[in-house]
């Protein structure tokens, strides 16, 4: 999860609040490292924004009251309800054939499909991803670097030497 701030500064405790309310959204399957979040001062104004990604589909909301943590209560409501009217669109095209090339078999044109694996991806140091890399050579491991933010993965070459692939 990553939180900014514009024009204020993002204390401990409004990190917390912000982590604990945004938990609730876990129960949809929200990957909650992958969703970013603005919060900011107007004159009298506190705005937050939030923006993530859930199935190919972008969610995004902006509210704005006087009192930041009234704001972030009310932007994961919005996002809640986003996610539920997303949800409840799909459950009702649920008849509908599966045309998508994932999951295991064969096509019907003979050929495999693909299988489409999304790990977890967490936010870690460089030293700490180092640590966490399997010792056996090929070895991956897939982070978000705490520094830049940036998705970044590691790899273990054949001589035991850690490689960082940047992307």
């Amino acid at each position: 999860m990553k939180i900014t701030g514009r024009h204020l500064s993002v204390t401990p405790a409004l990190r917390r609040h912000v982590r604990e309310r945004f938990e609730r959204l876990e129960k949809y399957g929200v990957p909650l490292d992958r969703i970013q979040i603005v919060l900011g001062v107007n004159k009298l104004q506190h705005v937050a924004e939030a923006v993530f990604g859930l199935g190919g589909k972008r969610f995004q909301a902006k509210t704005s009251t006087r009192e930041m943590y009234v704001t972030i209560d009310q932007l994961v409501e919005r996002l809640e309800a986003q996610i539920r009217k997303h949800k409840d669109r799909r459950t009702e095209h649920k008849g509908r054939k599966d045309r998508s090339a994932y999951g295991g078999g064969i096509e019907e044109s003979g050929r495999p499909r693909i299988e489409v694996i999304r790990p977890k991806i967490s936010v870690l140091s460089r030293e700490t991803a180092k640590d966490r890399l399997d010792s056996r050579p090929g070895s991956l491991m897939f982070y978000t670097c705490v520094d830049t933010g940036k998705l970044q993965v590691l790899q273990r070459g054949e001589n035991g030497q850690v490689v960082l692939i940047d992307p």
